[in-house]
């Protein structure tokens, strides 16, 4: 089992002589704190962040994960990251409680990097950070929720690909401090700790994987496979995920008189292994910033179809490594399904497609990536303050005698 340093209302740690060594101990590793509301499983943003956390304690960085709970403990600690318990959030006293944890890590860990993940941690930890010698680094992995300007606290904000950049600009987030890292999850740390909880599903068939919700638009997918049932007897729509849309679409299932070829198999929290079993995979979303199930189908040698929508595009390289569709259109996705499913060479072809060129959705390019986005960010931090010190001493006041920020270097808080 992973040990896991608590942090209680008063912000004192469990273990507070690994803490005084991490402050005092000589350094040689970019040191970076990731937070999050919290690390439960069936979760893209909490994948793609143990993920990215593993790959950087892999590279040789000091890697800490900090939230109020989690399912993936095991994960973190089995590569060396330390994972802190916060407070639970919840109400003025909860918020307050894990506000203060936030500051008493900080001050503690003493990183050079915090890494928001999720709303509240921007939030809660931007003025922590402003008092600190650490950078803010958000990621908005939801641009599609309406809170999700308040990201725009990170002295650098990461949008997951060039559409959704382009969208947080449209949204007023500053040109010179939006970032693209395209996320990666080819060679998931998570893969050796999960089981498979699907078993086997019927084949040939095409499958749907992701949360159950109405951004995801599987109605559309099931309108899509209703059409081409009676010309592909054999094949099958297997539908992994759980969420509040299950009962409509079930309901869909049925009145379409599918129920012996759709099937709505409940939630994978290993995608590896249903993606083992599919020949096709379909996403017909309506917002989707990324859209990670299409690079892990790509790694997994599926075809893939999706709509034309946020990074999708992106990760399948405009058309070349899958098919893309207008979104809310099942009779174009019903197109572009039925050579894929009436012709096995064709559906082979887009499968080596998409296989091919899948090897850059990897952890280990994603922790690269955001190596690069520190760096930058930090030294972007400091010169803003050589120059606000430089003002401030032309004015006659004391300059800062602050010091590089690099990977191996000894930090003096700024």
């Amino acid at each position: 089992m992973a040990t896991i340093e608590r942090l209680d209302s008063g912000g004192a740690s469990a273990r507070p002589s690994d803490a005084a060594s991490a402050v005092h101990a000589p350094r040689r590793a970019l040191r970076v704190v990731h937070l999050l509301k919290h690390t439960w499983r069936a979760n893209g943003s909490v994948h793609v962040a143990v993920d990215l956390a593993c790959a950087q304690a892999d590279a040789g960085l000091d890697v800490w994960v900090a939230s109020v709970e989690g399912s993936y403990d095991d994960v973190l600690a089995a590569h060396g990251v330390r994972v802190v318990a916060l407070p639970a959030l919840g109400g003025a006293l909860g918020t307050a409680r894990h506000a203060r944890a936030i500051a008493s890590l900080v001050r503690h860990v003493d990183p050079d990097v915090v890494h928001a993940h999720m709303m509240s941690s921007a939030v809660l930890a931007a003025p922590v950070v402003a008092l600190s010698g650490a950078t803010l680094v958000t990621t908005v992995h939801n641009s599609f929720d309406k809170h999700s300007w308040m990201m725009r606290t990170g002295r650098t904000v990461v949008a997951v690909s060039q559409a959704e950049r382009d969208l947080l600009v449209s949204r007023g987030f500053r040109p010179d401090r939006v970032r693209v890292v395209l996320n990666g999850s080819g060679d998931s740390a998570r893969e050796p700790y999960c089981e498979d909880q699907v078993g086997t599903v019927p084949r040939p068939c095409v499958m749907t994987l992701s949360g159950l919700h109405e951004r995801k638009a599987i109605d559309d997918v099931i309108r899509a496979f209703e059409v081409l049932a009676p010309e592909c007897p054999e094949w099958h729509l297997n539908i992994v995920g759980w969420g509040p849309a299950h009962d409509e679409l079930a309901q869909q299932i049925a009145q379409a008189d599918l129920g012996d070829r759709v099937h709505l198999l409940g939630p994978s929290y290993a995608p590896w292994h249903p993606l083992a079993k599919a020949d096709i995979v379909v996403s017909a979303s309506l917002a989707e910033p990324f859209g990670l199930s299409l690079s892990e189908a790509r790694a997994a040698g599926c075809a893939v179809v999706a709509t034309r929508v946020g990074g999708m595009p992106e990760v399948l390289e405009h058309g070349r490594a899958g098919l893309l569709v207008e979104p809310r259109d099942p009779q174009a996705l019903a197109a572009a399904l039925r050579p894929l499913m009436t012709d096995r060479e064709e559906l082979e072809r887009w499968r080596a497609r998409a296989l091919d060129g899948s090897e850059r959705f990897t952890a280990a390019r994603m922790a690269r990536d955001y190596l690069s986005v520190y760096l930058d960010a930090i030294a972007a931090r400091r010169v803003r303050r050589l120059v606000q010190d430089d003002q401030f001493a032309r004015a006659g006041g004391p300059s800062t005698d602050a010091t590089v920020v690099s990977p191996d270097r000894t930090h003096k808080a700024m």
